[in-house]
């Protein structure tokens, strides 16, 4: 028996101790909360109605009750409820966000993400806090999503989807108020303009809370939330054939940022950096008392190696004094976020089995940030962004999106056999102009501009017969042939940032190279030419950071198309259980980087996954008692994966870029129940097992070893890294109790969820930087919920996060490796919080 079944047993084994209970999201019962049935629960998994226990796909459900357990919801909160799923805060910006599902998830450079979100059928490419009300569930796909969906990935999909309107009048209000200064106000009214014919839903959510860290230098709450999101949908049915839903979701953030605290110095990697760079303007900069590098003038510690790295020590040693709820760097630290979707559906039943549907997505996003992400003072790496000065104010991020599917579903055979075709097509394009702007060792400014252009074009089938010779089995399968194009233009501008001395000290630096006086000046001159923000064109030519003939606005065409598929076998067991199995495979398109070696390819290739999966799904009345239990096991096939690394190009410069580096294994289990002991008691727990790992490629020894943090210059991928943001063990345990009182009084509940993950890797490095993985920590929330307190239509509420306040990490920027910039910062989870809630709500909702 090999390696891994005896892992796999194992792993159920250990899922079935625990035994019997699925996750709150799954398992909380319905409106007979008192009875000890489990809630049928309705999944569009497949994209058509079925019941979650009879559909062969691994997905985990969570409701807006489950979400409402919390003060702020965030995407981060999906982890703790979803087997195989992890979130975390990447670049400096817990908003910015990385989904990341049985191992797979996206590269920092890449284009396309491993696991695609989705607001009511479309793609959408930013899904963060502030979009999570009023919704009518949030369904988590684990595995390749290859033949059904609009994207075609290899991760998993996370589809969101709001409330639809009904057919009568109803509503809420709500206010949750707590510490932190938390203050959220969420609301939504429904009434039918036109009974059962022109139908209206609007909601909106208003958030304030103050942040948990504190900015000495500049008096701001960082990590604190702000944001004003809206939604309208409207279902017109002018037949009863004929249904057309269009809903408009519109969202602002306007927050101080998030906060990155400084945790380490690497003086060698300093010394490797800035001693190239510092010497071509000596005595041009200096070292203010806080360690800013400013212009020079009198008073100032010249800016050379060594005043710098002893800068940055004595930073180091404020920031340890402090704690992590404390900073005193005083760069601009902001998130303004704007998100704009507009969805139209239209259902039309052609017959009474067959139905067309046609979706069109609008997608219009914008991000304008500032932030620190070497988490101090002295620009080690200052993401600043909008806020880098010279003149620039444009954005991080700016895109839109078209995108427009046609699907054809139905039944035929007495029903035997149920299909569909479908197309879908979108387009990305840059909405405005944009770029990504930061300073490196406090004097190099680095501008990144890449306008990106993508489509996608798919055509797809599937089908599922169930014979009538074998009663139970089913027999699916599917196939979709996608096409993406990428068209990207890309600049990079380099400058030394502007000084009084700056154009004489770089002039007389060239004629110590050995250039005559006139190309010397030229050469200074070009050195610190203007930055030409926001566009595409040749720059510097003769500068010291470019070729004789400048640096290009380059155009770059890729175009790639994959066969996916997947297919597979079900059988409902005479008691109702149901085992399964298939094969999928799943695909990402590759990309064109931002920068690459002077000289080299910037393309790089799609990566694909082939996954083989088994599952049961059960329920079951033992002694009289309801238990769930859905198991999945899987082992996937990773190749072609892209990678961030360093190469050397022609001109032997180094850079960092995405290539396709190796192959990998990713295998697992994955156990989802839950039980119903005794009447009002729900007790639910979700585990997940998951073995990734990279093929092996022994680089011990060679120029640029990849997995030797002492170098000082690392070349290439090392397969011995962790998997980035993937926990060898996540568990969670969940109760849910309604307390057997007098039904005058109210329902009263109260319940909880543990929840405890193994450790995690914040990057892809973790041979070179080993401090960026944090160690395996469990979390506890408690709450409690009092509906229709003595008859009233009003909802009651507490609830407390992180109750022991467990300090923990969400993400990491570790450049402390020899061949990097030489810093460490940290991202810290939220502490200990509680609030109150309060909920009315009229019309038909009075009642429920």
């Amino acid at each position: 028996m090999n390696r891994f079944a005896l892992e796999l047993m194992s792993g159920a084994a250990l899922a079935l101790l625990f035994a019997a209970p699925a996750s709150m999201a799954q398992t909380t019962p319905g409106p007979s909360a008192n009875g000890t049935k489990l809630e049928e629960v309705v999944v569009t998994a497949r994209r058509s109605a079925e019941n979650l226990q009879s559909v062969p796909v691994a997905v985990t459900v969570l409701q807006q009750r489950q979400l409402d357990t919390k003060g702020v919801f965030t995407p981060v909160d999906l982890t703790y409820s979803t087997p195989g799923l992890s979130v975390a805060a990447s670049i400096s910006d817990r908003n910015n966000l990385t989904y990341n599902i049985r191992g797979e998830g996206q590269e920092f450079g890449t284009l396309f993400p491993a696991v695609i979100t989705y607001f009511n059928e479309v793609p959408i490419t930013q899904f963060g806090s502030g979009q999570f009300f009023d919704i009518g569930n949030i369904q988590v796909l684990r595995g390749p999503q290859g033949v059904l969906f609009g994207r075609v990935t290899d991760g998993g999909n996370i589809m969101v989807t709001p409330q639809h309107p009904t057919n009568r009048f109803e509503g809420y209000i709500e206010t949750k108020l707590g510490d932190y200064g938390l203050h959220d106000f969420t609301g939504a009214i429904n009434f039918p303009l036109i009974d059962r014919k022109l139908l209206l839903r609007a909601a909106f959510d208003v958030n304030r809370r103050d942040g948990f860290t504190k900015n000495l230098a500049t008096g701001q709450d960082l990590d604190n939330v702000a944001y004003e999101s809206f939604r309208v949908g409207l279902t017109v049915r002018p037949t009863d054939a004929i249904e057309n839903y269009t809903v408009v979701s519109y969202q602002r953030t306007h927050d101080n940022g998030t906060s990155v605290v400084l945790s380490g110095i690497n003086p060698v990697a300093l010394a490797n950096s800035g001693g190239g760079l510092f010497p071509l303007a000596p005595g041009v900069y200096g070292v203010d008392a806080v360690g800013n590098v400013v212009p020079f003038r009198a008073g100032l510690t010249p800016l050379t190696t060594a005043s710098y790295i002893a800068a940055q020590q004595q930073r180091l040693a404020v920031q340890s004094g402090l704690g992590p709820r404390q900073v005193d760097y005083t760069s601009a630290n902001f998130d303004k976020r704007r998100n704009l979707f507009a969805v139209n559906t239209t259902s039309v039943d052609l017959t009474p089995d067959i139905q067309l549907k046609n979706i069109l997505g609008y997608v219009n996003v914008r991000d304008d940030q500032a932030s620190n992400y070497g988490g101090g003072n002295g620009a080690a790496f200052l993401t600043c962004h909008s806020t880098c000065g010279d003149g620039s104010t444009l954005p991080y991020n700016s895109q839109r999106q078209y995108s427009w599917e046609l699907r054809i579903a139905g039944k035929s055979l007495g029903k035997q056999l149920s299909w569909s075709v479908g197309t879908y097509w979108d387009y990305q394009a840059p909405a405005e102009q944009f770029q990504n702007d930061d300073i490196t060792l406090g004097i190099l400014h680095r501008v990144s501009v890449q306008y990106a252009v993508t489509k996608s074009a798919a055509g797809y089938a599937f089908a599922e017969y169930a014979p009538s010779v074998l009663p139970g089995l089913k027999v699916n399968g599917g196939v979709r042939y996608t096409h993406d194009s990428v068209i990207s233009y890309n600049q990079t501008y380099l400058a030394l940032i502007p000084a009084p001395s700056l154009v004489p000290t770089l002039t007389t630096v060239a004629e110590s190279f050995g250039f005559p006086p006139a190309t010397a000046a030229a050469v200074a001159a070009a050195t610190t030419a203007p930055i030409p923000y926001g566009q595409c064109v040749n720059y510097a030519p003769g500068s010291l950071f470019t070729t004789p003939t400048g640096s290009d606005c380059e155009r770059f065409a890729s175009y790639f198309h994959a066969l996916t598929y997947s297919g597979g076998l079900s059988y409902q067991l005479p008691s109702g259980q149901m085992v399964y199995g298939k094969v999928s495979r799943g695909y990402r398109p590759g990309g064109v980087n931002a920068e690459a070696p002077l000289g080299a390819d910037p393309k790089y290739a799609p990566e694909y996954d082939f996954s083989v999966e088994i599952g049961l799904k059960g329920d079951w009345r033992i002694g009289g008692v309801s238990v769930r239990t859905n198991l999945a096991a899987y082992h996937d096939d990773y190749t072609n994966i892209q990678k961030n690394v360093v190469l050397v190009g022609p001109g032997g410069v180094a850079s960092s870029t995405i290539r396709n580096f190796t192959a990998a294994t990713i295998q697992g289990v994955e156990f989802e129940g839950a039980v119903i002991p005794v009447a009002g008691l729900t007790i639910g727990t979700t585990f997940a097992y998951t073995d990734a790992h990279y093929k092996s490629v022994p680089t011990a020894g060679q120029p640029g070893d990849p997995c030797n943090p002492t170098l000082l210059q690392n070349i290439g991928f090392c397969s011995s890294n962790l998997f980035a943001y993937t926990p060898r063990f996540q568990t969670s345990l969940s109760a849910d109790w309604v307390l057997p009182l007098d039904p005058s009084i109210g329902e009263v509940s109260v319940g909880g969820r543990f929840y405890y993950q193994s450790k995690q890797a914040f990057n892809s490095t973790s041979a070179l930087n080993p401090n960026a993985v944090e160690k395996g920590y469990g979390l506890l929330d408690l709450n409690a919920l009092w509906r229709n307190p003595m008859g009233a239509p009003v909802d009651l509420s507490f609830f407390i996060t992180n109750v022991t306040n467990k300090l923990y990490r969400i993400g990491s920027n570790d450049l402390s490796q020899n061949s990097s910039l030489g810093t460490r910062a940290e991202i810290y989870g939220p502490p200990r919080m509680f609030g109150f809630g309060l909920k009315y709500r009229f019309g038909a909702s009075a009642g429920s």
